[in-house]
């Protein structure tokens, strides 16, 4: 049985799966569709692979934000990607609040134990704040989207903004020569074969494009 684990946590592929198809139900009845996009402002968890996928699942492009990134760099990022939905852990909130705009759908994950236990986090700012939805609450109550997803458009990742502003790119969707090929060079490069048993661990942070590519990839392939 295929597992994402993070600290004590665990849950199974399946329902990791089941969880990104409610996300991307909720995702079409927001109006987010192909070429659209879904900002996350997350640690490494297990929200950042569902709404990676659910992304995927209505043809929009997923966009992690840096979370060292302060409220003006986030709203500029969220403005540019064209971004309709944001996931955010609970306590990365208040820094990025000032910069989200009004009419952007928020969606609060609590800060998980393993996280806080890392980086020191005050207990009280793990909750999801009263003011916005949460993400697990609104998931409970979408239906998963049915039916073929379209050709996949990846990760929409932007660069640090050292030179100007941050800048992102938007690659055209996935055909499936390209599709094939790319399972054939993860196969070789990184070992990821569907259905072989494998561990892999993910220590990077996934609003980079090498953590956030070989991730998602290992969820993908099971």
């Amino acid at each position: 049985m295929a597992l994402v684990i993070s600290g004590e946590r665990r849950i199974t592929l399946d329902a990791l799966r089941e969880r990104a198809a409610r996300a991307a139900g909720g995702f079409r009845a927001l109006g987010i569709g192909e070429g659209g996009a879904v900002a996350l402002m997350l640690r490494n968890d297990f929200a950042f692979f569902e709404a990676s996928l659910a992304a995927a699942l209505v043809g929009a492009y997923a966009t992690p934000l840096n979370w060292h990134f302060t409220a003006e760099e986030c709203g500029y990022i969220l403005g540019d990607a064209g971004a309709r939905a944001l996931v955010v852990h609970a306590d990365l909130w208040p820094q990025i609040a000032a910069g989200v705009p009004s009419d952007l759908a928020v969606f609060a994950v609590p800060t998980p134990p393993e996280v806080a236990a890392t980086y020191n986090i005050d207990p009280a700012a793990r909750a999801v704040p009263p003011s916005i939805t949460a993400w697990d609450a609104w998931l409970e109550r979408q239906t998963p989207l049915a039916g073929a997803a379209p050709p996949s458009r990846g990760s929409m990742i932007y660069t640090s903004g050292t030179t100007g502003r941050p800048k992102g790119v938007r690659r055209q969707p996935t055909t499936p020569a390209l599709m094939a090929e790319n399972e054939r060079v993860s196969a070789m490069v990184f070992g990821l074969v569907p259905g072989a048993p494998a561990t892999v661990l993910m220590n990077g942070p996934m609003y980079h494009s090498a953590p956030n590519a070989y991730g998602l990839g290992a969820v993908r392939v099971g």
